[in-house]
């Protein structure tokens, strides 16, 4: 099984050093999903700060197969 490795973003890069194998994209995918969920979820109140957090799949080649970026924009006026 191919292995993905879900680094994360909020201002400065967290690179994972343990990857996880995985049967397919799709299920690549779905951690990806999964891990910007988690986020959001424990570390909300920091997102208002950076505006910005991302998770970077990348393949055992180091190659980028999946980018997420959830970002916030000041309100218009």
């Amino acid at each position: 099984m191919p292995r993905y490795f879900f680094h994360t973003e909020n201002g400065h890069l967290i690179p994972d050093e343990d990857g996880q194998e995985l049967a397919d994209m799709e299920a690549a995918r779905a951690v990806a999903l999964d891990t910007m969920g988690e986020i959001l979820r424990y570390q909300g109140r920091a997102f208002w700060k950076s505006r910005r957090f991302r998770v970077i799949v990348t393949d055992d080649k180091q190659a980028e197969v999946v980018r997420l970026t959830t970002c916030a924009s000041p309100p218009s006026i």
